[in-house]
């Protein structure tokens, strides 16, 4: 039989590519007769049991190159405005709504102390807070004396 369908056979066996099996030239070269007289897939089996079909080994991605970037960005390279992606909002790293709330919340609180709001009026802006009804503190406080008036 041929060698590109010992090594098709072969692939079909081992469960690999034939691109991924390579023929030992030595150990062929002893065995020469059995090889060529190779006819059944037991006979394929026995010459891969002899050594004479082996299997390359998987060749991985390089990490090389991406060891050295990291070492670079450590020193604080690679960070210019070349290297960024999307626009400043997108590249917020705060959360604008939760620190907008969480002062706005606080505001709230401290009118409520003040006995500048009842419990009704608390609870609803409160609601309007986190539905994200006012812009800033200062509109807070607009809308609560535009309301009392």
């Amino acid at each position: 039989m041929k060698l590109n369908k010992i090594k098709e056979t072969a692939g079909k066996i081992l469960k690999k590519g034939k691109h991924k099996l390579v023929i030992n030239l030595e150990k062929f070269e002893e065995n020469k007769k059995q090889v060529t007289d190779a006819i059944t897939r037991s006979d394929v089996k026995d010459i891969i049991s002899k050594g004479i079909i082996d299997i390359k080994k998987n060749t991985g991605q390089s990490r090389g190159r991406a060891r050295d970037l990291l070492e670079k960005k450590k020193l604080k390279r690679k960070k210019g405005p070349g290297k960024k992606k999307g626009t400043l909002k997108a590249r917020q790293k705060d959360n604008v709504y939760n620190l907008k709330v969480r002062g706005l919340r606080k505001r709230l609180k401290e009118l409520k102390k003040e006995d500048k709001l009842n419990d009704k009026n608390y609870k609803k802006l409160y609601l309007m807070i986190k539905g994200n009804y006012f812009r800033g503190k200062k509109h807070l406080e607009e809308y609560i004396n535009g309301e009392n008036k």
